[in-house]
C-alpha cells in the first residue's frame, strides 16, 4: 500500500526528526561541526603601573575579560610588582580556566609614611587557541580569576550554554582547585 503525499511527508519529517536526536550528541565530532572550547592559552600583553598611595588606589577605567585595574596592597610603595598566568584546567575543557598572580616583591627599609601602602596596575591579557566555532551552537567559555599576593582579587567570565551553576562560581574557592594544568603536565597540591 502506497502512502498518500500527505502521510509520507509527516513520516519523513518524524523520521528526520528522530535521526537528527539520535545523532545530535556526536555531530560534534564530524568534521566542520563544533567542539568550541575556550582559549587553550592566556599571555600577559601589558602590565603596569598606574599609580601609589595609601589604601586603595582606585581607577576610573572599568574592567574587561582580559583587562584588569588593580590595586595591590604593598610592604612599601616602590615595592616591584610581576605577574604571572596559571591555567587551572585541563586542555581541551569546555570551559577554560585561569589564575593571574600578581605579586608585590619589596627589599630593603620601608620608608613608607602611610600605614596601608598600595600600588596601583594594569594587566592586559591575550587569550589564544582553543578550538574554534563551527556549524552548530556548542557550550563554551572562560573564567579568569585574580590573585594579588596569594588573596583572592578579583574574577571576570564569559561563557555561552554552561549552566552557571555547574562553573564552580567565580569566587574564593575556584582559587582552591586540587590540579594546575600546563604543557599537559599535571602537579598535585599538597593536602593537609
Amino acid at each position: 500500500m502506497a502512502l498518500q503525499p500527505s502521510r509520507r511527508t509527516v513520516v519523513l519529517v518524524l523520521v528526520t526528526a528522530a535521526l537528527t536526536l539520535a545523532v545530535a550528541g556526536s555531530v560534534n565530532a564530524l568534521p566542520g561541526f563544533s567542539d568550541h572550547t575556550g582559549p587553550a592559552e592566556l599571555d600577559v600583553t601589558e602590565f603596569e603601573r598606574t599609580g601609589t598611595g595609601c589604601g586603595v588606589v582606585g581607577s576610573t577605567v572599568p574592567d574587561s575579560l582580559y583587562e584588569r585595574h588593580g590595586s595591590i596592597r604593598v610592604a612599601d610603595t616602590d615595592a616591584a610588582l610581576s605577574v604571572r598566568v596559571e591555567r587551572v584546567s585541563p586542555p581541551g575543557a569546555d570551559l577554560s580556566r585561569f589564575r593571574v598572580h600578581v605579586e608585590s616583591v619589596h627589599e630593603g627599609p620601608v620608608e613608607s609614611t602611610c600605614e596601608h601602602p598600595a600600588v596601583g596596575y594594569r594587566v592586559a591579557l591575550d587569550p589564544s587557541g582553543g578550538s574554534p566555532a563551527g556549524l552548530l551552537p556548542d557550550a563554551h567559555g572562560v573564567q579568569v580569576l585574580y590573585v594579588e599576593n596569594g588573596e583572592f582579587a578579583g574574577c571576570s567570565a564569559a561563557f555561552t550554554g554552561i549552566d552557571p551553576a555547574s562553573t564552580n562560581g567565580c569566587g574564593e574557592s575556584f582559587g582552591e582547585e586540587p590540579r594546575t594544568w600546563a604543557n599537559a603536565t599535571v602537579t598535585a597540591t599538597p593536602t593537609a
